[in-house]
């Protein structure tokens, strides 16, 4: 079974055996790709990045205007979700989207800059 998608900035396709693995992946694609505006500035201009460092890649959507990002962590099984919690469990402001700080500092948390 094959089902396509339209979403405001994109058009997702999976497929599955059945109605329900469908369901489950076209969830999963749509939390992660499903992002129409940023978080913090409200723009629409949104861009991937995926970059390596120190043997880790790191996924994030990013703005293209005021430089915001939502990570994207990986959860067990491999797929990837948006980061919405900071790293004491609460939540993050503006619905996870936030600017990088200073990265040569030793900071708990390496967003310092919030919105």
């Amino acid at each position: 079974m094959q089902v396509t998608y339209k979403l405001s900035n994109c058009e997702l396709t999976v497929d599955g055996p059945d109605a329900k693995a469908v369901f489950d992946e076209l969830a999963g694609a749509m939390e992660v790709f499903g992002h129409s505006h940023c978080g913090a500035c409200d723009s629409t201009r949104i861009g991937l990045v995926s970059r390596d460092y120190e043997g880790n890649t790191y996924r994030e959507c990013k703005c293209m205007d005021c430089g915001c990002v939502l990570g994207l962590g990986q959860r067990k099984d491999g797929k990837l979700f948006p980061k919405r919690k900071d790293k004491t469990g609460g939540w993050m402001p503006n619905n996870g989207w936030a600017k990088y700080g200073n990265r040569d500092n030793d900071a708990a948390d390496p967003f310092m800059e919030k919105h």
